[in-house]
C-alpha cells in the first residue's frame, strides 16, 4: 500500500466514539482558541478584511459560513476568507516538530465541510483530529530538511490536512479520498520568504488559506469523479521528491490512530512568530525577578538558536505584521507594556518611540546551547543591563502552551474572551464560549449563527 491509501484507511475508519476523552476535549479547545484568533485578526488586520470583503462581494451559491458577514457563501471561498483570519495576528496554534500551523488550516477547512453537508458537531470535531493527524506527521517527517529549504510547511502540508478533514465530515469513500489526497498533494505551496520583509509578513495568511481552500476542494471535486496522482507523495516526481532532502518514514503511520498528534499541539499567547517567544517569556521573567525602568536599561542580549533568528530577527519594524517577526521589537514591547497580545501590535505602539528606543538596543546571537538542543527545545536567554551596569538575566526553554508547559482550559479560555470581545458584546461571547466548551452538544447551524 502506498501513503495515501494508509491515510484514506486511517481517515474512513475512525469515528467520534472511537477518540479518547483527552482528544475530544483537546480539538474543543483548539476549535475555541482558533476561533477567538479569527474574530481578533479579522477587527485587527488589514488583509483578512480585503480577502473577506473581496470574496463576499463575488456572492454565489449560499454554502458555508464567512465571518462576520451574516451570510453563507460558496465553501471554497468562505473557507479561503476565514482561514485568512485565522492566521493574521500569528496566535494560532502549531507543532513544533511539523514546524507548522494546524488549525488554521484544517479548522476552517472542517467547518466549511461541515456546512457544505449538513454534518453534525461530532463529525465536525472527527474530522479535526483527523486532519491534525495528517498534517503534522506529513510536517515532522519531512522537517528540518524542507523548512531550510525555505519552504513554509503550513502551505506545503497543509492542503492534506484540509483534505483529511473534508473527506472524512463529507464521508468520501476510500477511492474518492485517496483521489483527493493526489488532488490536495498538486496544489501545496508557500515560501518563508513572507518572513523576511514587512510587506511579505501582511499577506502570510496567503499561504495556509489557500492551504485551506485547495483541501477542501479537492475533496469536492473528487466526490464528483475527479481523482489526483496515486503516487502523490512517493512518486518519482512526488512530493516527498520536491520538498525534502530527507525523509523520516517511520514518523508517517507509526501509531496511526492509536497516538494522536493533535494531542502535541501548542498554543501561543503571545501575538508573534513562536520562535519570539521563549524571549518574550524570558522578558517578562526579569520583569518578575527585578522590577527594571525600561528607561534605564542601556542594552538588552537575546542569545537563541538560528531558526528563531532567521525567521524572527526583523530589526527595522514599520508595521504590526512586521512586528510580529522582530524579536527585539516584540521583548521592547514585553517591556514597555507588560503584555505581547493581540491588540499590543499596532500602529500606535509601532509608532511609539520608547518602544522603538528600547527595540535599538537588542542584539541578537547565537546561542551554541540553544542550537543544540534545538528543535526538542526552543529556548532563550535574556540579559538586561541598565545604565549602572546592572544586570538581570532569564531564560525559557519552552514557551507558555508548549505540551510540556501547557496551558489550561480556564488560560485558553481567558485568551479566547480577550480576542473575541474585540468583536463581539459579552453577553456573546459568552454565548459562543458556552456552544464551543460543549459542542458535541451543539448543533452546527447553531455555531455558525454566532460567527
Amino acid at each position: 500500500m502506498n501513503l495515501s491509501s494508509s491515510y484514506a484507511d486511517f481517515i474512513i475508519e475512525t469515528r467520534y466514539d472511537q477518540l479518547k476523552p483527552d482528544v475530544v476535549l483537546q480539538a474543543k479547545k483548539l476549535v475555541l482558541d482558533l476561533v477567538g484568533v479569527s474574530l481578533a485578526g479579522y477587527k485587527l488586520m488589514e488583509f483578512p478584511r480585503l480577502m473577506v470583503g473581496y470574496l463576499s462581494s463575488l456572492g454565489g451559491i449560499p454554502e458555508a459560513t464567512i465571518l462576520r458577514t451574516k451570510r453563507k457563501f460558496p465553501a471554497v471561498n468562505a473557507v479561503l476568507a476565514n482561514a485568512s483570519c485565522a492566521h493574521a495576528l500569528d496566535m494560532d496554534d502549531g507543532h513544533r516538530f511539523a514546524a507548522s500551523h494546524p488549525g488554521t488550516v484544517i479548522i476552517p477547512a472542517a467547518i466549511a465541510s461541515a456546512e457544505l453537508s449538513n454534518s453534525t458537531t461530532k463529525e465536525l470535531i472527527t474530522g479535526v483530529v483527523v486532519g491534525y493527524e495528517v498534517m503534522i506527521r506529513i510536517g515532522m517527517a519531512i522537517n528540518p530538511s524542507s523548512l531550510n529549504r525555505g519552504f513554509h510547511a503550513t502551505g506545503i502540508t497543509g492542503p492534506f490536512g484540509a483534505v483529511a478533514a473534508s473527506a472524512s465530515i463529507m464521508k468520501l469513500s476510500r477511492e474518492e479520498t485517496i483521489g483527493a489526497i493526489g488532488l490536495a498533494g498538486l496544489q501545496g505551496s508557500g515560501l518563508l520568504q513572507v518572513n523576511h520583509d514587512v510587506e511579505g509578513a501582511k499577506v502570510k495568511p496567503i499561504n495556509p488559506a489557500r492551504a485551506a481552500q485547495s483541501g477542501l476542494l479537492s475533496a469536492i471535486l473528487a466526490q464528483k469523479g475527479a481523482k489526483g496522482p496515486l503516487n502523490i507523495f512517493e512518486g518519482e516526481d512526488g512530493f516527498f521528491q520536491a520538498v525534502t532532502d530527507d525523509v523520516k518514514k517511520e514518523l508517517l503511520t507509526r501509531d496511526l490512530g492509536k497516538e494522536f498528534e493533535i494531542c502535541n499541539i501548542y498554543i501561543k499567547f503571545h501575538s508573534a512568530c513562536r520562535h519570539a517567544h521563549a524571549p518574550i517569556d524570558a522578558a517578562f521573567d526579569v520583569l518578575k525577578n527585578s522590577q527594571i525602568d525600561p528607561c534605564e536599561i542601556a542594552k538588552i542580549q537575546v542569545e537563541t538558536y538560528p531558526a528563531a533568528i532567521r525567521l524572527a530577527g526583523i530589526t527595522e519594524v514599520t508595521t504590526p505584521s512586521g512586528a510580529r517577526f522582530s524579536i527585539p521589537f516584540s521583548v521592547a514591547l514585553a517591556l514597555t507594556k507588560k503584555d505581547a497580545g493581540a491588540d499590543k501590535y499596532s500602529d500606535e505602539n509601532i509608532r511609539d518611540e520608547a518602544i522603538q528606543q528600547l527595540c535599538r538596543k537588542v542584539t541578537l546571537s547565537v546561542s551554541e546551547k540553544w542550537e543544540k538542543l534545538y528543535p526538542d527545545k526552543r529556548g532563550a536567554t535574556v540579559r538586561i543591563i541598565d545604565k549602572n551596569n546592572r544586570e538581570w538575566s532569564a531564560e525559557v526553554d519552552l514557551a507558555k502552551g508548549e505540551p510540556e508547559n501547557p496551558a489550561a482550559w480556564e488560560e485558553v479560555y481567558q485568551k479566547f474572551r480577550t480576542n473575541a470581545s474585540l468583536v463581539l458584546p459579552e453577553r456573546d461571547v459568552k454565548t459562543l464560549g458556552n456552544a464551543i466548551t460543549n459542542l458535541e452538544d451543539f448543533t452546527l447551524d447553531r455555531l455558525t449563527e454566532l460567527l
